[in-house]
């Protein structure tokens, strides 16, 4: 009869320290599993921002290309830069000022929804891209004097809150300078040459 016994498989369950051994295990790989896939949402969130921060800055160094066609020399006589829409910013706004661009309907806005695209008066998307423009002339170092009268140096900014929150486009652009913590931005550097066709 006890060799009978000792002929027959075990049925024995498992104990209760080698269920707490297992799911240990497992929490340990849970918590490792979600860790991942809130980092890579953040990831995946910071490389969306860039990408459409790139996409809005290019878009404004176009439109300042564009905007340079109204700097040209009508009759053989050069106008001023002034009578551009953007440009003229630099005469009101000189370096080191950084600005926003006024916004023109149906040419530009210098807010943006989250898809990049511009807002304009009456449009209830929440802004979460700001752009700054910045323009300085080439200069002599010793004199001061312009160097060449028909090139001007754009700075784009684009900027948007890193929490994620829609961005207040009236902040001021040395409050943003200032914390760089809170505000993510891509820059674009770019020069616009005045039209020199006669028109």
């Amino acid at each position: 009869m006890s060799a009978a016994r000792a002929r027959r498989p075990s049925s024995r369950g498992y104990t209760l320290i080698e269920v707490m051994a297992a799911l240990g295990v497992l929490s340990i790989g849970a918590t490792g599993v979600l860790a991942l896939q809130k980092a890579t949402l953040i990831s995946n969130t910071n490389a969306r921002n860039i990408a459409i921060a790139n996409n809005i800055a290019t878009t404004w160094a176009e439109r300042l290309r564009v905007d340079a066609l109204q700097w040209n020399d009508p009759g053989g006589v050069p106008d001023r830069d002034s009578d551009t829409d953007w440009l003229s910013l630099m005469t009101t706004a000189p370096f080191p000022a950084k600005v926003g661009p006024t916004l023109i309907p149906a040419l530009g806005a210098p807010n943006a929804d989250v898809f990049g695209t511009d807002i304009y008066a009456g449009d209830p998307s929440q802004p979460a891209f700001c752009t700054h423009v910045r323009f300085s002339q080439f200069t002599d170092a010793t004199t001061g004097a312009r160097r060449w009268g028909t090139l001007i140096r754009a700075e784009i900014r684009v900027i948007w809150e890193r929490n994620g929150n829609p961005i207040d486009c009236t902040v001021a652009p040395v409050v943003v300078d200032a914390e760089p913590e809170r505000f993510g931005a891509v820059y674009v550097t770019t020069a616009v040459r005045r039209n020199t066709s006669e028109q």
